[in-house]
């Protein structure tokens, strides 16, 4: 069976729209608004809404004779402005998400799903024949979604080492049984040339909140989850800095090497743990070392100093003094006095 191909990108022109026309083989009605087919590929409709600024929302409602493939293509990096589109995959027996850039190998989901895929990414669809293919794509800037509850979460997940750590560009929820519901009524709004723009806008970003809401849960209990699963390793880390206290510790990549983790996951997951950065804690108790070996042992500031492992006094001074709010020297005198 003869398959056929349709590539879009952002959903926020009127001319990738009509390009779209072109590729179904399909007629523009309602003002270049809906898009009507029937040919030997199948018949349906697809329907656009501009929600407001920065949110574009796409409805496709049809029956396959011929299977599709669906491709979403990457904007250049220089306008894709931190935007996202958010795919509501209403029929997944009929809506196979198959590759994520030039990775394959996707197995079949059967219940519906949110996919998040950032602009700079292609994402390939497989929609097949003989069944319903219903789903809702989202254009959703940079700006509207950073204004949105739960998107530090969504950014942490993209910009926290997802592709350092092996995984890929995508993000994938599971759609609740109140979120499917409201995808229903979007759904059944392609009809509907008149359908309430406020309800249309409230329904539209329900959904992208519900969809944010649920990420935002689940990459919490991953990373409570994950805490456990690293915490070994994370304290290895620590063991590495503690021995380097009086010398100058490994850089921050062969730490990481060392404890078999990638540099991002150790920096993440060190700070969940302990509160600090790597750097920062190592210099905490490398200053607390110099404090206490200042009260304890008959030693000037340049031999801790150099026994700290700095070249230059001036530079342990600097650091003690930002570090304990005092220079070494005035708790030096200080406890001479008190002697």
């Amino acid at each position: 069976m003869k398959s056929y191909s349709i590539r879009v990108s952002n959903i926020d022109r009127e001319s990738a729209f009509k390009r779209l026309a072109l590729e179904t083989g399909g007629e523009l009605e309602e003002g270049h608004t809906l898009i009507r087919f029937s040919s030997e590929i199948g018949r349906g409709r697809i329907r656009t809404w501009h929600l407001e600024a920065g949110l574009y929302m796409r409805v496709w409602d049809l029956y396959l004779l011929k299977p599709i493939e669906f491709i979403k293509e990457a904007l250049p990096v220089h306008i894709t402005n931190n935007g996202f589109s958010l795919l509501c995959i209403h029929t997944p027996e009929s809506v196979e998400l198959r590759s994520i850039n030039q990775h394959h190998q996707f197995n079949k989901v059967r219940e519906r799903r949110f996919a998040l895929v950032p602009d700079s990414v292609t994402a390939g669809f497989q929609f097949n024949p003989a069944l319903p293919v219903q789903l809702i794509d989202f254009s959703i800037s940079g700006y509207w979604i950073r204004n949105q509850p739960g998107y530090l979460r969504i950014a942490k997940y993209f910009n926290d080492g997802v592709m350092e750590d092996g995984g890929l560009p995508v993000l994938i929820e599971a759609l609740q049984s109140k979120t499917g519901q409201m995808a229903t009524k979007l759904i059944d709004s392609v009809d509907d040339p008149r359908a309430d723009a406020t309800a249309l806008f409230m329904q539209g970003s329900g959904l992208i909140k519900d969809f944010l809401t649920a990420a935002a849960r689940g990459e919490q209990e991953k990373t409570s989850s994950h805490i456990e699963l690293y915490y070994e390793k994370i304290k290895e880390a620590e063991s590495i800095l503690l021995d380097h206290l009086q010398k100058t510790p490994p850089r921050m990549n062969m730490i990481a090497k060392m404890v078999a983790l990638s540099e991002s996951t150790l920096k993440r997951y060190f700070k969940l743990i302990y509160g600090k950065s790597v750097y920062d804690y190592y210099l905490n108790k490398k200053m607390e070392m110099a404090r206490t070996i200042l009260l304890q042992k008959p030693y000037s500031v340049n031999e801790i100093a150099e026994l700290m492992g700095y070249e230059k006094v001036s530079h342990f001074i600097e650091i003690f003094k930002k570090h304990h709010g005092c220079s070494p020297g005035s708790i030096k005198k200080k406890q001479l006095e008190n002697a």
